[in-house]
């Protein structure tokens, strides 16, 4: 994935490139025009059908919606299946990673709604280290069980994770990383090195409805290292002390979502209820333990407000308990794990995992607005505007979170869909500390 930026001249040039080719589609866009579909004798998809209907068909005739659902996605049709793919080569300079190169491919199945499986494909290697290596298989109804799976092997190296320390007030000292001040003491001073392989099964029971329930298993191994000569975390200490190694985790996660689309949603609700541990956990037994708990609950909302615009909200609130490692104060939990809190996925105009304590709170407030759809070479894209209002703060108890003590950043940004399930997006956050870009591969909720 592409570095987040912080208007470093260096970077500059990635990150304009990347706005101009998503802005490069907005001449001449007018919203799409679909065919084959039947408006005297079908009715349009509504959050008032069943939800089984709704997802996955339940009339004998499709509706406008369906017919329109799937035009934006199907590619091809082989052996009476729709099939969809997209796909990218990638590469970029950042001169914290160097060169980076690789690709990223997503192949999904649409015989059924929202697909049948979904494949992805990701790999981008730098030449000072960086890796960002997954394949994700989700399927999400396995015929006549009531069951779907989703497995996920990864292997990362983040040679830039952050740690500024446990508090809603820490300090980011600029002068200790300026090699021109005489307080300097190293450029890495704030960063350090995570590699982090993994495997991910998570078995998902449809209950009743839209509310579903999954138990996920996950081994892994997390090696943590100093990134420079003089490293925050060896100097300070962690409250818990650093814990790396091999170690497995349960997670269960209970989930009720009303979502009329996964990828981009305009109505609906999605809440996931979410507890992980590795104690006590079958994998722990065999491999090194990290004794944590993680209680995540995400709360999302999306409202249409007239053809155009969307108006979207997201909460997310975790609690830590136990023995926590450096690593896990670096991200949020739950089936989407994001960083935080900070960057590109939460606080969108701070440093990437700038906050970070045992509690920590966010809200991501977002008007979207569709500007236009084309078609190009049999390809589907939308382009939405963004404008949007984050907040967020972290404490080391419920008690200790106050309205005085909330980090509020906004900013605007836009987002291209390619067959309504790839995403570009480009953003600019401003906060009372920095001001900051991002360029990503994927949706931010």
């Amino acid at each position: 994935m592409s570095p987040d930026c912080a208007f470093r001249p260096a970077r500059r040039w990635l990150c304009y490139a990347g706005g101009a080719l998503v802005y490069a589609m907005l001449p001449g866009m007018v919203s799409a025009q679909q065919s084959a579909a039947d408006s005297t004798a079908a009715t349009p998809d509504s959050l008032t059908q069943p939800r089984r209907q709704r997802l996955i068909g339940g009339t004998t005739r499709p509706t406008v919606g369906a017919v329109r659902w799937m035009a934006k996605r199907r590619q091809v049709r082989l052996r009476g299946r729709d099939y969809g793919a997209t796909g990218l080569p990638i590469i970029y300079y950042s001169p914290s990673s160097g060169w980076n190169r690789g690709a990223r491919l997503q192949v999904a199945d649409y015989s059924r709604r929202p697909y049948r499986y979904k494949f992805t494909f990701h790999s981008v290697n730098s030449t000072k280290g960086k890796r960002t290596n997954y394949i994700r298989l989700k399927v999400p109804h396995i015929s006549g069980t009531g069951w779907g799976i989703q497995l996920r092997l990864s292997s990362h190296r983040d040679i830039r994770a952050r740690y500024y320390g446990l508090s809603n007030d820490s300090d980011r000292n600029e002068d200790l990383i300026d090699v021109n001040h005489v307080d300097f003491l190293d450029e890495k001073y704030y960063f350090y090195i995570l590699e982090q392989p993994s495997v991910l099964l998570r078995l998902v029971r449809a209950i009743y409805g839209p509310v579903s329930l999954s138990m996920g298993l996950g081994l892994e191994r997390n090696d943590v290292s100093p990134s420079g000569d003089v490293s925050f975390y060896v100097q300070e200490g962690t409250p818990d002390g650093v814990v790396d190694g091999v170690s497995g985790f349960v997670s269960f996660t209970l989930v009720w979502d009303t979502r009329d689309d996964p990828s981009i949603p305009r109505e609906g609700l999605f809440q996931e209820w979410s507890y992980e541990t590795s104690r006590n956990s079958l994998l722990g037994l065999f491999f090194e333990e990290i004794d944590f708990q993680r209680y995540t609950v995400t709360d999302a909302r999306y409202w249409p407000v007239g053809e155009r615009l969307n108006i979207a909200h997201r909460t997310i609130f975790e609690a830590l308990k136990g023995a926590v490692p450096l690593f896990a104060y670096g991200e949020f939990g739950g089936s989407l794990r994001v960083k935080g809190l900070g960057g590109s996925d939460t606080l969108r105009g701070f440093d990437r995992q700038r906050f970070t304590d045992n509690i920590r709170l966010a809200t991501n407030t977002e008007a979207r607005y569709h500007l236009g759809s084309r078609r190009f070479l049999k390809q589907y894209f939308e382009l939405h505007g963004i404008g949007f209002f984050d907040t967020g703060q972290v404490s080391p108890g419920v008690s200790g979170l106050s309205l005085g003590g909330t980090h509020v950043t906004t900013g605007v940004g836009l987002r291209t869909y390619w067959n309504a399930d790839f995403v570009l997006r480009v953003e600019v956050g401003v906060s009372a500390e920095q001001a900051f870009m991002a360029f990503k591969y994927r949706n931010i909720f």
